[in-house]
């Protein structure tokens, strides 16, 4: 985050007074005249495309992920990373942010729980994707950290936000999370920022209105209440909702579910369940082909968790820019594979892996050992001779139960065996 960012964050916590502006009262009509309806986004907001970006000088300006000072000399790994995801690709106007877990049960002094995720255990991320699942920034959690490069009114929590959202500011961009990043004061410190945002809210957090979250309803019904243009609202389905946005105006509106079923729904809930699912979907696509395996230094996993990170942005960006939306990611990965060490695509992995061979016949000129054979009416199981070479050499006279198979020479396996042929 720039100092001009910082300035302007600090600046509007200073003027703005959390107590001095009340939630006022809505319902679903949509001729309410209390409410004021906000501008399109697209009249108040400057507009935002889809588009790859191949010049050197249109690149977003970097800052690293725990040092927003940094120059393009003193990078990190993650850093670099970063600023290539940036650069490569901008996503459209809806964002989503959410936690991502690495497996890893080893014991380090950040590693993570999280119930709900598939690992359960291990390192945690904080992930900044399109709503289509393309990364565009990754925070890895460190444990608790007293420094901050925001304001200091701010939570933590927001601070996270705000970090990860650094360079998509004041771009008029649509913010998805859910209800461990959102509260008002985000959604307000945010709006400022030219940044919508919708998710769900925990009912806990300051400067919600009591009326909503407090109020008894009956399943189906929807209540909402407005502080200037953030809006938090509480929907009974099976459980109570409770939603925080400033993108659209809460109304019941047709939704159909999977099953093609018609259903009423809250507009800012609809929205949600939309544009929420980018980190789930690159999850998704990065576990079906993961790099990292058992180990106890945790700091390998995270460089091959990031590797796959790249390989799954550089598979979305390739689909979206050469369009091929049949195309595999394993296809990609194999291709991926041969152009990185210069292998033709046409080659098969029968091909490339070449079966062990079986182990030749020896001609029959070659000299090798086998048992002197037995003569007839020979009642033992085993023929002995004198071996020529103990003989030869020491004269001495020593027995053997194997000859030359070529020569037919009673010879000790081994040492006399091979100092007899190298004199022939």
């Amino acid at each position: 985050m720039n100092r001009r960012q910082i300035s302007e964050i600090q600046n509007y916590l200073n003027e703005s007074d959390s107590g001095s502006s009340l939630f006022s009262c809505g319902d679903d009509s949509d001729n309410d005249p209390s409410y004021e309806q906000p501008r399109p986004h697209s009249q108040s907001l400057p507009p935002v495309r889809c588009s790859f970006d191949s010049g050197d000088d249109c690149g977003p300006e970097l800052t690293g992920s725990n040092n927003y000072q940094n120059s393009d000399d003193n990078l990190s790994v993650d850093d670099t990373l970063i600023q290539n995801f940036q650069t490569a690709f901008i996503p459209t106007e809806h964002l989503s942010i959410d936690e991502s877990l690495l497996l890893h049960r080893g014991r380090i002094i950040f590693r993570q729980y999280i119930k709900n995720k598939k690992a359960r255990y291990g390192i945690k991320f904080y992930e900044l994707t399109s709503y289509d699942g393309y990364v565009l920034n990754i925070e890895m959690y460190q444990g608790k950290q007293e420094q901050s490069a925001v304001p200091s009114r701010t939570s933590k929590i927001d601070s996270i936000v705000l970090r990860l959202m650094n360079n998509y500011l004041n771009k008029g961009f649509s913010l998805y999370m859910d209800n461990y990043y959102n509260s008002v004061t985000l959604s307000n410190t945010l709006l400022e920022l030219k940044t919508h945002t919708t998710g769900t809210l925990r009912k806990n957090r300051k400067g919600n209105p009591k009326v909503v979250v407090d109020n008894k309803l009956k399943k189906g019904q929807h209540v909402w209440r407005r502080k200037n243009n953030v809006y938090v609202s509480k929907w009974k389905d099976k459980r109570d909702v409770l939603c925080i946005t400033t993108r659209v105006h809460p109304k019941l509106i047709q939704s159909e579910n999977r099953y093609g079923q018609q259903k009423n729904k809250p507009s800012e809930i609809v929205e949600y369940n939309n544009y929420m699912n980018g980190v789930d979907r690159s999850d998704q696509m990065v576990s079906y082909y993961n790099s990292p395996r058992k180990t106890c230094k945790w700091y390998k996993k995270v460089i091959f968790h990031l590797l796959d990170v790249t390989v799954w942005n550089s598979f979305f960006i390739y689909k979206k820019h050469f369009d091929t939306p049949n195309m595999k990611f394993k296809a990609f990965r194999d291709l991926l594979i041969k152009n990185l060490f210069n292998i033709p695509n046409n080659v098969t992995a029968n091909e490339l892996f070449v079966l062990k061979k079986k182990p030749s016949i020896p001609p029959a000129t070659n000299h090798y050992q086998e048992r002197i054979p037995i003569p007839e009416n020979y009642k033992r199981t085993i023929y002995y001779k004198n071996c020529l070479q103990c003989y030869k050499t020491n004269k001495i006279r020593k027995q053997t139960s194997f000859q030359c198979k070529q020569c037919a020479k009673p010879l000790c396996a081994g040492f006399c065996f091979e100092a007899y042929h190298k004199n022939l």
